[in-house]
């Protein structure tokens, strides 16, 4: 009974397999009214726009260096779909931008990141990053957080974004998919 059950597991995965992976839960395709728009600077200290990416989709996640729980595990996540991808790894641009560039600068970014040289860190003055969140629509807020050492915290939403490689922004996929659906999508879109 048991190998029964085994073979008709992994028919039915076989079978979801082929279906459309953008059709989906927690995939949100959004409308031309999300921008990809940014001048900041990389974590090694060059010009990141948007149309130094322009021919390779993007995958962005927005967040802080200093977050406790939320950003790493996003991070995580966004490193696991890349390995998950295999050698199409290469076909996806990872950006992770801040929402707190008063902490986080090139060289904060940089170590931060240090554990996935896939994922480039954007960072620049706040103006700049403002205006990054503004044309993604990205919910941002500073939170004071007086009795802590850090003095503030940084409230946003989590998701990934991805940007096709004409600088669209196509579609929203929450972080709690798993880095192998993710993969899947990306490899789906970077095709």
């Amino acid at each position: 009974m048991k190998t029964l059950t085994g073979i008709l597991l992994t028919l039915l995965l076989l079978g979801c397999s082929n279906e459309d992976p953008l059709r989906q839960q927690g995939v949100i395709e959004l409308s031309d009214a999300f921008s990809a728009d940014f001048d900041l600077i990389d974590h090694f200290g060059d010009s990141a726009t948007d149309e130094r990416f322009e021919g390779k989709p993007m995958l962005i996640y927005y967040g802080f260096a200093s977050c406790p729980d939320v950003c790493p595990a996003a991070l995580s996540t966004m490193s696991a779909s890349l390995e998950a991808m295999g050698r199409d790894d290469d076909k996806i641009q990872a950006l992770f931008i801040t929402i707190d560039p008063e902490r986080d600068t090139q060289e904060v970014l940089k170590a931060h990141l240090a554990f996935d040289e896939r994922i480039l860190g954007l960072t620049g003055p706040q103006e700049n990053i403002s205006a990054s969140t503004k044309a993604m629509r990205v919910y941002t807020k500073k939170v004071p957080m007086p009795e802590s050492a850090l003095g503030y915290t940084m409230d946003h939403q989590s998701q990934f974004y991805f940007v096709d490689s004409s600088g669209s922004v196509r579609y929203a996929l929450v972080d709690s998919m798993l880095p192998g659906e993710i993969a899947r999508i990306l490899k789906h879109l970077a095709n």
